[in-house]
């Protein structure tokens, strides 16, 4: 085998492995595997020492300010307050320059997102209506788009265009929005004003330095999370909002265009290469100050917002997600849990978010194009829009989040958990089925979007 034929099927090899080590199926497989060790250890003969280990407690004194938590509160509040920092970064960016920039784009994911809303939240008020379960109407609303995407590579380019995860994408935005302002408004008890104005003080505070050219991400984390994070965490309002609000005022722009980047690039190249050199290991003194010139050129094209969501990506869904997993499922199952699947709880939750998603998505998909309100994505077919409708009933990560703010008894969050995992495997069974049955391909060509 010559060497050329050696690389053409090392290049095929990379090509056929590469979806499988994504991020988003990495990330996918480690909260999988989070969630079956927590279930298993929970329920093994050293399931007290699971609970004792996330009760263990966490205190941070000041002189004589004390802030304290358990270690499940700090993955709660504060690892996941990174999670949220991240939606709103998200948020932020798609509203710029994403597929919510465009209202003619943005109309099919965001009534999508409003269908897939109601309907799962209509389903689990009417299966509670009159029971104090009702307050858990947010729980089936969520979509975890982790899983979703993860499950679409999964599927195969052949019958999962670009186009679709584009547009799952931008539903789960629109879906994660409507998500932050339920916990704001409705999962909040009791407010500390003094310590929410101190928050929006030090917002308002990022606000002024965005707007007078401060690009330092250093400085928004500190007074991100010594000033927004530490006053919602004291105001009652739920922590991780704090993250969304910070990533408000993240800058946006650039300091320099592509088309000038390319142009001085180009240009400290043609110099560099005209610049004789030293013929040794080290380079010129020109050299190292024509590599710091291009450094700093390199940051003014890409903006702080794009730059920190890059960083922080990896972190969420190698660290935070899969200890967000590990922390929150760890149920200690008895036989009447199982017993309790057929409880107007637990119905309302899988049902709301298995029936509910699927109807919601793909009902007013077919309404908005049917009245002309909104077109489908180049490439789309509708089985496939079914497909990931079905995957969107995967709440997962914002649906036990929710849980536990809705309910205060263990056995009703215990419940409503399980549900959560029944809903899952449905929803990804059902999806499964309609790529597997529905969506067709012409044989040996690729779904492009």
């Amino acid at each position: 085998m010559n060497k050329i034929t050696r690389q053409t099927h090392w290049e095929k090899f990379k090509g056929a492995i590469a979806p499988i080590f994504s991020g988003d199926l990495v990330s996918g497989i480690l909260m999988v595997a989070s969630v079956i060790i927590a279930l298993v250890w929970a329920n093994s003969p050293w399931s007290d020492a699971f609970h004792e280990f996330w009760e263990y407690p966490l205190k941070i004194e000041f002189n004589e300010a004390q802030l304290s938590m358990t270690l499940h509160q700090f993955v709660n509040d504060g690892l996941m307050a990174i999670f949220f920092f991240t939606i709103g970064l998200e948020i932020k960016r798609e509203i710029i320059a994403g597929e919510l920039s465009n209202l003619k784009k943005a109309m099919l994911p965001i009534l999508c997102a409003i269908g897939g809303i109601v309907f799962p939240a209509l389903i689990y008020v009417v299966l509670n209506y009159g029971d104090p379960t009702v307050t858990g109407w947010g729980i089936p609303m969520a979509t975890d788009i982790v899983f979703a995407l993860v499950l679409l590579t999964l599927v195969g380019s052949k019958k999962v265009p670009l186009a679709l995860k584009v547009f799952v994408t931008a539903l789960a935005v629109v879906d994660d929005l409507f998500a932050v302002a339920v916990i704001a408004f409705f999962y909040t008890d009791q407010i500390v004003l003094v310590s929410l104005l101190w928050a929006f003080v030090c917002f308002f505070i990022l606000v002024g330095a965005n707007r007078i050219g401060v690009k330092n991400p250093i400085f928004y984390g500190v007074i991100g999370i010594v000033g927004i994070w530490t006053g919602f965490f004291l105001s009652g309002v739920h922590a991780t909002l704090a993250g969304v609000i910070t990533a408000i005022a993240i800058p946006a722009k650039v300091e320099l265009g592509e088309n000038q980047f390319a142009h001085n690039i180009r240009n400290l190249l043609d110099t560099f290469e005209r610049t004789p050199s030293t013929g040794s290991v080290f380079v010129k003194k020109k050299h190292v100050e024509l590599v710091e010139i291009i450094r700093k050129a390199i940051r003014q094209t890409v903006p702080p917002l794009q730059s920190i969501e890059r960083v922080l990506q990896p972190f969420v869904n190698f660290i935070v997600l899969p200890l967000f997993a590990f922390a929150n499922t760890g149920l200690t199952l008895k036989a009447e849990d199982i017993g309790r699947l057929g409880d107007p709880l637990s119905l309302g939750i899988i049902l709301g978010l298995v029936v509910g998603k699927f109807a919601g998505i793909s009902l007013v998909a077919r309404g908005a194009v049917a009245l002309k309100i909104a077109k489908l994505p180049k490439n789309v077919q509708w089985p496939q829009v079914y497909g990931a409708a079905a995957f969107a009933g995967i709440g997962f990560t914002m649906s036990i989040f929710i849980s536990d703010l809705a309910f205060s008894e263990e056995a009703v969050v215990r419940e409503a958990k399980l549900a959560i995992l029944v809903a899952f495997v449905l929803a990804v069974v059902l999806g499964t089925l309609i790529f597997k049955f529905f969506v067709k391909t012409k044989k040996g060509q690729d779904v492009k979007g």
